[in-house]
């Protein structure tokens, strides 16, 4: 018998940090009976809790750059700027090349 499906939702910034809020309280099984929802959610949400707190101007600054300039975001520039980032760093034994 096939799965029941359920329509899909979605939920605001805030809406989400009360949610994180009250798991970390009280559990996750618990708070998802008290919103009514998957607690695989609320896994999910607690993951990426530290992403959800950072301002939505940091969150999309990474791409914000290259959408601004209609360029997409390609591995070789994902590559180039992570050479950069370590020779800041003073990374001595990075590759940075492809896998």
């Amino acid at each position: 018998m096939p799965a029941v499906k359920r329509p899909r939702h979605s939920f605001t910034f805030d809406y989400k940090l009360r949610v994180i809020t009250l798991a970390d309280e009280i559990g996750n099984r618990a708070a998802a009976r008290e919103f009514e929802i998957d607690e695989s959610m609320i896994r999910y949400w607690r993951k990426k809790k530290a992403m959800a707190k950072l301002p939505k101007r940091q969150r999309t600054c990474r791409t914000g750059i290259a959408k601004k300039n209609s360029r997409a975001v390609t591995t070789v520039m994902i590559r180039l700027k992570a050479r950069e980032l370590a020779k800041q760093m003073n990374v001595a034994d990075f590759v940075g090349g492809p896998s």
